[in-house]
C-alpha cells in the first residue's frame, strides 16, 4: 500500500523507474557473466562480486591496479595493460580501455579476462577521474582459438612426412613447445610375458631435463596407475610425490627421469594397447581439461599419421619387391596407367608373346597378342569393365613368339585410390593350355561321377525320408515326391498287375510297380545307368517298406494291449461329467505306463486317478495295469487321497516294473462340489472356471513312488464352482524338447482356457490336438476331465417375439455345458418355444406387456421345464384353423404336461424324457 501511494507522486515514480533500470541492468550482466567495476585514479575501486571472482579475490577483497600489476596479471601482460590504462586516461586519446589479459587463479594457472572500460574526466582542462567498465572470462574462446591454430600447424607439419619416426618426433616437438612442458614423447608398447615395456625412439625435452630415449618396464612406474592406462583411460598426475595411486617404492622411479607431474594418453586399437603419448613436467603441475583434451586429440592424429606413413613405406617396399618377383614369375604381368601407358611389363611378357610394350599402350598391347577369333569378345568385355571400373577375367588365346597360340587365363583388376577412382590396371596372364586339354578328359569323367553322386544323394535322401514314414502308403507317396520332378518328369506307383514298371515289395508278400518317365530321352544318353540305379533303389526301398509294414503291425498290437489295460468306461453323473482320452506315442511296440480311471465310491463320491509308470515296454504296461487295478481296490478302504497314496506306496513296492511312479488321486463329492486331492510327483491339476479363470492346485504334493514308503503323504481340498473344468493329465501332454516346464504349463493353461466352452468329450480331444507339436509324439498321453455341471436354466424374457431366437441359443448353450444330447435339446427347445410363444402372443392382450420366465432343470434323467407369465389365460377358439396347435405339440412331446392358471398368471410345466426312452 505504501509503495502504491509513493508511486502516485512524481518523485516516487522516478525512484521506481530508476530501480527497475538497475534491476534489468544487473539481470543482463548476470546473464552475460560480466563483472563491473569503477576504478578511481587514486587507485581505489568499486568492483562487484563477479569482478572479484574474475581476479580470484574473496567477497570482501579489494582490487587495485597496483596490486593487479604486481601479482595478479601475467608478467608478460603487465606492461601492455599499464600502457593501455594510461592511454585511456589521456584526454587526447580515445578515452577507452579494451585489453585482454591473463589473470592468476587459485589452481596456479591463468584465465584470459577481457576488460572494457570508458574514462570519465572533469574540469577544464579535463582531468581523468575514473574508469567505469566491465570484464568477462574469455578463457574458453582463447583456448579454442589456440587449439585450432595449433592443430592446423600440426596437420600441415605432418602432411609431408613419410617416415613414421619423423612423424612422432615432429608431433611431440610441436606439442611440447606449445604446452611448455619439460618433456614430450611418443612410446610404442611391447607386450611380453612378465610385463609391458615402453620403447621411446625419440623425445622433445627442454634444456632443464635430459632425453629418456630407451626401453622401460611399465610396472616399475606404478602397477595400479598403469593398469588404468592399459585399459585405455588417460592418466593425469599433478604430483608423483602425493598421488595416492603410487606406492612409496614406485615413486622412486620418477626422480631418475626428472618427472614430477605427467599426462599419459594410451592408444588402444582393436582391444590392444599399442602406443602412448606422454607429457612430463619436472615440477608439480595442475593439468587443465583443455590441455588434456588437446593431448588426446594430438595422440589420435599422430597415430593416424604414423599409420599412414607406415602404410606408404610398406607400399614403397612392396612395389620394389613386386618388381623383383614378377620378373621371375612364369606369368605374364603388366601394369597400365589410366592414360593407357604401360607402366610395367615383366620380361616373360616379351619373351612369350613377342609384343613390345614400349611400342603400344596397355590396351592395344593385349589386343595385338590376342587370337583374332577372341578379339571381339575381348573388346566387348574389356569395354564394360573399363566403364564400370570392375575386374576383367577371361580365357584367351595369346600368340607365341615361337609360333601358334596358347590358352591363357587373363585377369585384369583395377587399382583404386582412396576415393574409389581407378588409377591403374594390374594384369596377369597365366598359361592354362595344358590344363584345358586335360580338363576335356576330366570333364567327361566328372560328368559321370556327378551323375553317380546325384543318384547316391537321391538314394540317401529317399531312404532317410522313408525311414520316418508312419505307414507304407505314406512311404510310397514320399518316394514319388522325391523322384519327380527332381530325378524324372513323372513318377507313379501302380498295382502289381500293371504290365510295366519296376517291382517294389511292400511287405507280407505284397508288391507294387514303380514307373518313371523322362520327357526328352535324347538328352539322357545314359539311360542304362538310370535303369541300374532304379533297380538298386527299388531293392533298398523294398527293405525299408517291409520294415515299415512290420512296425505298423507291431504298433497296432501294442496299442491294442495298451488300451486293454485301461478302463473301457469311466463313471459320470448328471452333476459331474467325466471324459478321458488316451493317445499312444508314435514308436511302434513301445507301449507305455500311463493310466487313468474314474469310479464311484460308497456314498456317491467319485474317485479320479491319473498316473504314469516311468519307462516303456511290456514291463511298464503290465505294472501300469496292476497299479490301476490296485488303486481301484484300495480306494474304498482309504481315509482319503493322502492316505490312499501312502497305502498305494506300500502296494507299489511289490509290483515289478514300478520302480518309479507318479500318480494323482482325487475324490469329488457332487453334492458339496468339494474335491480332496493328493499328488505323488505328478504334474499339477488345472482348474478352469466357467468365466475362463485358471488356477493350479499345488497343495497335497509329495514325492514320486520310488520304492521308499512314505506313510505321511499329505492331501488338500478345493471347492469347485459350477461350470468348472478340472484337468488331470500325464506329462506326455506337455513335455517338449528344449522347453522349460514353466513354458509347457503356460501353454497348457492358455489352450484349456480357450477350449473351455466345448463339450467335455470335444474338449479332451481338441486339447490333445492343440498341444501336439510339429515333431512326432514319442510319449503316451492321458487326459481326464471333470466338468462340474451348471445349475438349472433360468431366464426372463421381454414380451417380444424376437426374444425367442435368443431363448433358443441360450438353451442350446446350457445343454452343451451339461452334456445333454443334441436331440434332447432340440426336443426341449420345440416344447419350450411353443409355451413361450403362446405366452408372448396371448397373455398380455388386455394389459401392459410384462415378462415371461423360463426355467429348466434335470431331474431323474428327465428335463423339467417351467414357463410362467403374469397375464390372463384365454381359452382356444373352437375353430382354430391352422393355429392353436401349440398345446397339442407340447402334450405330444412331454411325458408330463401341466398348465395352472390363477389370477396372478399362467404356469406351464413340461417333463420330457430322453429320446429313445418310454414316454
Amino acid at each position: 500500500m505504501e509503495d502504491a501511494v509513493r508511486f502516485t507522486t512524481p518523485a516516487g515514480y522516478f525512484v521506481a523507474m530508476e530501480r527497475s533500470k538497475e534491476e534489468r541492468l544487473q539481470l543482463a550482466l548476470d546473464a552475460a557473466q560480466l563483472g563491473t567495476f569503477v576504478w578511481y585514479v587514486e587507485d581505489r575501486s568499486e568492483p562487484d562480486q563477479r569482478m572479484l571472482e574474475l581476479f580470484n579475490l574473496p567477497t570482501d577483497g579489494t582490487l587495485s591496479l597496483s596490486a593487479a600489476l604486481d601479482s595478479m596479471i601475467h608478467p608478460v601482460d603487465r606492461d601492455r595493460y599499464a600502457a593501455a590504462v594510461s592511454a585511456a586516461l589521456d584526454p587526447a586519446g580515445s578515452r577507452e580501455l579494451r585489453e585482454t589479459i591473463r589473470v592468476l587463479q587459485a589452481h596456479g594457472g591463468y584465465n584470459w579476462v577481457a576488460v572494457t572500460a570508458r574514462a570519465f574526466f572533469e574540469g577544464h582542462p579535463p582531468a581523468p577521474m575514473r574508469l567505469v567498465g566491465v570484464a568477462a572470462d574469455v578463457t574458453d574462446r582463447y583456448e579454442a582459438e589456440a587449439r585450432r591454430a595449433f592443430l592446423f600447424e600440426l596437420s600441415e607439419a605432418l602432411r609431408s612426412l613419410t617416415d613414421p619416426l619423423a612423424v612422432k618426433a615432429k608431433a611431440v616437438d610441436l606439442l611440447g613447445r606449445h604446452l611448455q612442458v619439460s618433456r614430450a614423447l611418443y612410446v610404442d608398447v611391447v607386450h611380453e610375458p612378465d610385463s609391458d615395456y615402453y620403447v621411446a625412439e625419440s623425445d622433445f625435452h627442454d634444456p632443464t631435463v635430459a632425453s629418456i630415449v630407451g626401453r622401460y618396464r611399465a610396472d616399475d612406474f606404478g602397477a595400479t596407475l598403469f593398469a588404468e592406462w592399459r585399459a585405455g583411460r588417460t592418466i593425469t598426475v599433478t604430483d608423483v610425490s602425493t598421488d595416492p595411486r603410487l606406492s612409496d617404492l614406485e615413486r622412486l622411479a620418477y626422480p631418475a627421469t626428472d618427472v614430477q607431474a605427467f599426462v599419459a594418453v594410451p592408444l588402444v586399437k582393436e582391444g590392444s594397447h599399442v602406443a602412448s603419448l606422454m607429457l612430463h613436467q619436472n615440477t608439480s603441475r595442475m593439468w587443465g581439461r583443455a590441455e588434456i583434451t588437446l593431448v588426446e586429440e594430438v595422440a589420435e592424429r599422430t597415430w593416424a599419421a604414423v599409420e599412414r606413413a607406415k602404410a606408404e613405406k610398406e607400399l614403397r617396399e612392396s612395389e620394389l619387391r613386386f618388381r623383383e618377383v614378377v620378373d621371375v614369375t612364369p606369368q605374364l604381368v603388366w601394369v597400365g596407367r589410366l592414360d593407357g601407358a604401360v607402366e610395367f611389363a615383366n620380361q616373360n611378357w616379351i619373351a612369350s608373346t613377342g609384343v613390345d610394350p614400349a611400342q603400344e599402350d596397355h590396351r592395344s598391347m593385349l589386343f595385338a597378342a590376342t587370337h583374332p577369333a577372341d578379339v571381339d569378345r575381348l573388346a566387348a568385355d574389356w569395354t564394360a569393365c573399363e566403364t564400370h571400373g570392375t575386374a576383367f577375367e577371361s580365357e584367351l588365346r595369346l600368340k607365341q613368339r615361337s609360333g601358334g597360340f596358347r590358352w591363357f587365363l587373363v585377369r585384369i583388376v583395377p587399382l583404386n585410390d582412396g576415393t574409389g577412382c581407378v588409377v591403374k590396371w594390374f594384369g596377369v596372364a597365366t598359361d592354362i593350355d595344358d590344363r584345358r586339354r586335360a580338363d576335356e578328359v576330366l570333364r567327361g569323367q566328372e560328368r559321370h561321377g556327378q551323375r553317380i553322386r546325384v543318384r547316391m544323394e537321391l538314394l540317401a535322401d529317399v531312404i532317410s525320408d522313408l525311414e520316418t514314414a508312419p505307414s507304407v502308403e505314406d512311404g510310397l507317396r514320399r518316394l514319388v515326391a522325391r523322384l519327380a520332378p527332381g530325378f524324372a518328369a513323372r513318377a507313379t506307383i501302380t498295382p502289381a498287375t500293371h504290365p510295366s514298371g519296376i517291382t517294389i515289395s511292400t511287405g507280407r508278400d505284397a508288391t507294387v510297380k514303380m514307373t518313371v518317365e523322362f520327357d526328352d530321352q535324347d538328352s539322357r544318353p545314359y539311360l542304362d545307368e538310370d535303369l541300374a540305379f532304379l533297380d538298386d533303389l527299388a531293392t533298398r526301398v523294398s527293405v525299408v517298406l517291409s520294415e515299415i509294414r512290420i512296425r505298423q503291425d507291431e504298433h497296432r498290437v501294442a496299442l491294442a494291449l495298451q488300451r486293454a489295460l485301461l478302463p473301457r468306461t469311466i463313471t459320470s453323473a448328471a452333476d459331474a461329467l467325466l471324459s478321458a482320452r488316451y493317445e499312444a506315442g508314435a514308436v511302434a511296440l513301445e507301449v507305455g505306463g500311463d493310466w487313468y480311471d474314474a469310479f464311484e465310491l460308497p456314498g456317491g463320491t467319485i474317485a479320479i486317478t491319473v498316473g504314469d509308470v516311468v519307462g516303456h515296454g511290456l514291463d511298464a504296461a503290465i505294472a501300469m495295469g496292476t497299479l490301476r487295478v490296485g488303486m481301484r481296490a484300495l480306494a474304498p478302504h482309504s481315509t482319503g487321497p493322502g492316505g490312499l497314496l501312502s497305502q498305494f506306496d506300500q502296494f507299489a513296492v511289490d509290483v515289478d516294473g514300478a520302480g518309479f511312479v507318479t500318480a494323482c488321486y482325487a475324490e469329488y463329492n457332487p453334492a458339496t462340489r468339494e474335491m480332496r486331492y493328493a499328488s505323488a510327483g505328478h504334474p499339477p491339476i488345472l482348474v478352469i472356471d466357467a468365466q475362463g479363470g485358471a488356477r493350479w492346485l499345488m497343495g497335497g504334493r509329495s514325492g514320486p513312488l520310488n520304492g521308499t514308503v512314505d506313510p505321511s503323504r499329505t492331501e488338500a481340498t478345493d471347492l469347485l464352482d459350477a461350470g468348472s473344468t478340472v484337468l488331470f493329465y500325464s506329462d506326455g501332454l506337455i513335455e517338449r524338447r528344449r522347453e522349460t516346464i514353466t513354458t509347457s504349463l503356460d501353454r497348457l493353461e492358455h489352450a484349456a482356457v480357450a477350449l473351455r466352452e466345448l463339450p467335455i468329450d470335444e474338449f479332451c480331444g481338441q486339447l490333445i490336438e492343440t498341444l501336439a507339436g510339429d515333431e512326432p509324439r514319442t510319449d503316451d498321453v492321458v487326459v481326464l476331465c471333470l466338468r462340474v455341471a451348471l445349475p438349472g436354466y433360468h431366464r426372463e424374457l421381454a414380451c417380444d417375439p424376437h426374444e425367442l431366437r435368443s431363448l433358443r441359443r441360450s438353451l442350446t448353450a446350457w445343454g452343451d455345458q451339461r452334456q445333454v444330447p443334441a436331440e434332447d435339446i432340440a426336443q426341449l427347445i420345440l416344447a419350450v418355444g411353443e409355451a413361450a410363444s403362446n405366452a408372448i402372443e396371448h397373455a398380455y392382450l388386455d394389459r401392459a406387456p410384462n415378462t415371461i420366465t423360463v426355467a429348466v432343470h434335470q431331474e431323474d434323467g428327465d428335463l423339467v421345464a417351467t414357463v410362467t407369465d403374469a397375464g390372463t389365460w384365454r381359452h382356444p377358439s373352437a375353430e382354430p384353423g391352422s393355429r392353436g396347435r401349440g398345446t397339442a405339440i407340447m402334450r405330444q412331446l412331454s411325458k408330463v404336461f401341466d398348465r395352472t392358471t390363477t389370477a396372478a398368471g399362467t404356469t406351464v410345466q413340461l417333463r420330457l424324457s430322453p429320446i429313445g426312452s418310454a414316454a
